[in-house]
């Protein structure tokens, strides 16, 4: 719920009025089109690996994903209030996906990066790096279930459904957005899904570590070192829009470390709105991983260094200004 503070009695909170897709005239694309364009900062991407969206015309869940230990997460978006028969259709798309063996989630993601090469084992192995330490066998994948509706509002009977499927040990949860008209601006509250139930901070913008894509492009980070931009693909591409022009700028490097950082010397920037999205940088500093590993700041470091356990996984992410600190900080002795 978002509240109005009156400042002129400050025991007052008055509720802001809520407002729907439906109301809005919104449809469920949009809703769709929303979570997809911001994917980053709703299903955190260092607990889950996406492998699969929606089809059209296809009896298929909107979004699959599977965490570190194999099982495949499911999830459903709806733009009305959630109703058991939302929860039923939830339940029909796991009789179906809750029987893929293997095979068929790797043919998944292929499908899914247009890539008839992936090795499920292997992607979901250099995915999670640091988190796991041995390849799972193709007997770990799916093992278990987990269901995801995501819907404005809960009505008592769908909040009773719930209640009875998690009583059979039914992996079944809600998420609820809310939206609100302020001043003709829409404000849209989203909870993030946070199946390891970590506590997820919001760091303060103007730092940000952005990932070179190791896990599915071996080159890509070269394209970022010469040319001077931190770049973004797939559903992802578009967390990089969150970075403005004078912003501090980290490259990850997965299994090394931080290999570059600079200021942003624009927004975003869109060659091609289905393919790379980017931001110029101006690097102060900036190594080879291929020819200088030892050089580059590794996680370990910055996490001794702050008393941390941070992963390092997500595309982009806001890394706060302790962190940017460090990160210079040990550079600067390499």
């Amino acid at each position: 719920m978002l509240y109005y503070f009156d400042r002129s009695f400050a025991q007052e909170l008055r509720p802001v009025p809520r407002k729907t897709f439906e109301v809005l005239g919104l449809k469920e694309h949009d809703l769709e089109q929303m979570v997809i364009k911001n994917i980053a900062r709703l299903i955190p991407e260092n607990q889950l690996m996406v492998i699969f969206r929606e089809r059209s015309f296809q009896e298929e869940a909107d979004i699959y994903a599977i965490d570190k230990a194999g099982n495949l997460h499911l999830f459903e978006l709806k733009r009305w209030q959630a109703r058991q028969e939302n929860m039923l259709q939830v339940l029909r798309y796991g009789q179906i996906y809750g029987q893929y063996d293997y095979d068929r989630l790797e043919k998944m993601l292929r499908n899914y990066y247009s890539d008839q090469t992936l090795d499920l084992r292997q992607k979901h192995f250099e995915y999670f790096e640091g988190t796991i330490t041995v390849k799972l066998k193709e007997s770990d994948f799916n093992r278990d279930q987990y269901f995801i509706v995501i819907t404005d509002g809960v009505d008592l009977p769908t909040l009773r459904a719930i209640r009875y499927w998690t009583s059979k040990q039914l992996n079944l949860r809600s998420l609820v957005y809310r939206v609100y008209e302020v001043n003709k601006d829409l404000l849209v509250e989203f909870r993030p899904y946070n199946p390891e139930e970590e506590i997820l901070l919001d760091e303060p913008e103007g730092f940000y570590m952005v990932n070179t894509n190791l896990t599915w492009n071996l080159l890509a980070y070269r394209d970022m070192l010469t040319k001077e931009k931190a770049s973004a693909w797939g559903d992802r591409k578009y967390a990089i829009s969150a970075i403005k022009k004078g912003d501090t700028v980290f490259l990850y490097h997965n299994r090394v470390g931080v290999i570059a950082f600079g200021k942003a010397l624009e927004g975003y920037k869109q060659d091609d709105p289905n393919e790379e999205y980017y931001v110029p940088l101006k690097f102060d500093w900036k190594i080879d991983p291929s020819t200088e590993p030892q050089r580059a700041v590794s996680p370990s470091e910055i996490n001794e260094k702050l008393n941390a356990g941070y992963r390092f996984r997500q595309t982009v992410w806001s890394c706060g200004e302790d962190m940017a600190r460090a990160v210079r900080q040990i550079a600067a002795h390499k």
